[in-house]
């Protein structure tokens, strides 16, 4: 009797390319990677459906932009929010 069973999986061309070569890069097999999250599952008893967020476009550009100013020194810091008020509204007229 075989050690091993053999589950079908039907999944997106494009993702299945995708992970094979996330998994060569990382040294290991998509059978690896499957049986790992099918032990997890198992023993949790739970599944997390999470896709980290990727801003667009326009807005990873706005963060970088931020991220410049920041690192330059070009903000605003408040002890407060009484004080970060207080701004906004001399800011506003």
């Amino acid at each position: 009797m075989n050690k091993y069973a053999v589950i079908n999986l039907k999944t997106d061309p494009a993702l299945k390319k995708l992970a094979a070569k996330t998994a060569d890069k990382l040294g290991i097999s998509i059978s690896a990677v499957l049986n790992n999250e099918l032990r997890r599952f198992a023993a949790e008893q739970s599944v997390v459906f999470d896709i980290p967020e990727v801003p667009n476009a326009q807005t990873a550009k706005i963060l970088a932009e931020s991220k410049k100013e920041i690192d330059s020194g070009d903000f605003h810091k408040f002890e407060n929010n009484e004080k970060a008020l207080e701004f906004l509204a001399k800011e506003l007229r």
